[in-house]
């Protein structure tokens, strides 16, 4: 099921990719070529319809969350295999999963009206980015956010990040769900 904040996400994007397409139109009406531009504005139309779509999907999926008050993971892993296996066993146990598979696509997330009970964060992820600055800004807006870093390489420095641990990949489930635990994680009923 695509949550909320996905959905909010990728309205967005169809927002901002919707501008873009039309900065594009005006120069080639400028270069005079009217068809192309009327293409691109055709486009920037049909974005702009779907991205709000996905905004009353998501006002939508906001108020059922409101009467279904499960805890809610923020999953930040670039293996797409290991995202879908974690947030199956996450969500198996009874908790909402905001997946994501960046830094810029956590950051989008949490900008979201969207409660976060637990980060769990890949230190390395496919930019500048780290799994630490993530939880920096996760932290910035939840101050006492339990943090999980997992990493399938050997950190040299590991950060004491107090309310967080460190797990090596691979791990079992069950030892996630015991890491949950131990760092006060609330379970669903």
């Amino acid at each position: 099921m695509r949550c909320a904040d996905d959905l909010r996400a990728a309205a967005l994007i169809d927002e901002t990719i919707a501008f873009e397409l039309n900065a594009a139109a005006a120069y080639f009406d400028r270069q005079g070529s009217a068809v192309v531009a009327e293409a691109l504005r055709d486009q920037a139309e049909t974005l702009r319809a779907e991205a709000l779509r996905l905004q009353d999907d998501a006002a939508r999926l906001f108020r059922q969350r409101a009467a279904d008050p499960c805890p809610t993971v923020l999953l930040v892993e670039d293996e797409v295999p290991l995202l879908k296996v974690v947030t199956d066993e996450l969500e198996d146990a009874g908790f909402h999963v905001l997946q994501a598979g960046s830094y810029e696509v956590a950051d989008l997330l949490l900008r979201s009206p969207a409660t976060v009970d637990l980060l769990l964060t890949d230190i390395r992820l496919p930019s500048a980015y780290t799994g630490w600055d993530v939880a920096e800004r996760a932290r910035s807006r939840f101050p006492n956010l339990p943090v999980i870093y997992v990493t399938g390489y050997s950190v040299e420095a590991p950060r004491r990040v107090e309310g967080s641990m460190l797990m090596m990949k691979p791990y079992r489930p069950s030892a996630l769900l015991s890491a949950m635990q131990q760092l006060g994680v609330v379970f669903p009923a």
